[in-house]
């Protein structure tokens, strides 16, 4: 089977290794991407936490000289896709394929006035917290804290406030600088007749828990999704089921993790929703969680731990 992968992020590169070794023709068309790497790593490298390379999930290399796929650099935006064919504006040429790929790629850099949680190294000093990326908003305020420094914070949060509380984070009213937690993201033009598949941040998908839609944001969950997709087109699963939305972060000491949506999104839409909340302290760590439901219908879990 002949694959085009418009956009390399980790989802469409899992998808593509997996087809790759299983032998398919890949191509991959990509404005950004050298090498393929965890963009929700990348403050965590700024800051020593987590070693640069180790944020990497494929060389270039890799994908091109063991692979055997062939990537070729051009403008997304100039990429128009119509059912199984790849217009490239840019370089003048177009090609079909079996199959087409849709991904988003996430564009790094400085962020107006504000520093970027992508790019720029956290240090000490009294921030806002500003952008719609709620983990990276939670993630941005425990990271800021753990350093000596401390954040207003009046932005959505992947953590319901009531468990958020047990955080340690440095709230302060008064701030001298911000932190923008916003990416842009650059993809192809989706043409007629598209009938491919879409994996990547900034993609609409439907929350499998609530029915709600939502945003995709982080990496780890394009992964999942990737890898499923090639699961399917290889014969080990019938289909590729429905998820929920995946958030998850971490600083030095703390993480959290939150599978669905929060009360506040999920209260626009449900009127009688309960929670219960469990909690765990020990030597070895902590662990506060909470579940929301109606009736016996689960809608979210938050959990987070320390240690």
């Amino acid at each position: 089977m002949r694959i085009a992968i418009a956009g390399l992020n980790p989802g469409s590169a899992m998808y593509a290794y997996y087809m790759a070794k299983d032998g398919h023709e890949v191509t991959v068309y990509t404005e950004l991407q050298g090498d393929v790497f965890f963009a929700d790593l990348m403050p965590h490298a700024l800051l020593g936490i987590v070693n640069r390379e180790s944020i990497k999930l494929f060389t270039r290399k890799y994908l091109e000289d063991i692979l055997g796929m062939h990537v070729i650099n051009t403008s997304l935006k100039s990429l128009i896709i119509n059912g199984n064919k790849v217009v490239d504006q840019a370089r003048g040429v177009y090609d079909h394929y079996d199959k087409v790929v849709v991904g988003s790629e996430v564009v790094l850099g400085s962020s107006g006035n504000c520093l970027s949680i992508y790019s720029d190294r956290l240090k000490l000093g009294k921030y806002a917290i500003t952008g719609k990326d709620i983990g990276k908003n939670l993630e941005a305020s425990l990271l800021v804290s753990e350093i000596g420094g401390s954040v207003n914070l009046n932005v959505p949060l992947a953590i319901d406030g009531d468990i958020a509380k047990s955080l340690p984070i440095n709230r302060v009213e008064t701030y001298n600088e911000c932190i923008d937690t916003d990416y842009k993201i650059t993809n192809p033009i989706i043409g007629e007749g598209f009938v491919g598949e879409l994996v990547g941040r900034g993609f609409t998908m439907r929350d499998s828990l609530s029915g709600l839609d939502y945003i995709v944001n982080r990496d780890y969950q394009l992964v999942i999704m990737g890898k499923l997709m090639a699961l399917r087109d290889l014969g080990v699963i019938n289909s590729v089921p429905t998820m929920p939305r995946l958030e998850v972060g971490f600083s030095r000491n703390y993480s959290f993790l939150s599978i669905g949506l929060t009360r506040d999104e999920l209260g626009l839409v449900f009127r009688d929703l309960s929670s219960s909340r469990i909690a765990y302290h020990g030597d070895d760590g902590e662990i506060t969680g909470k579940v929301l439901h109606r009736g016996n219908r689960l809608l979210s879990l938050q959990l987070i731990m320390r240690g």
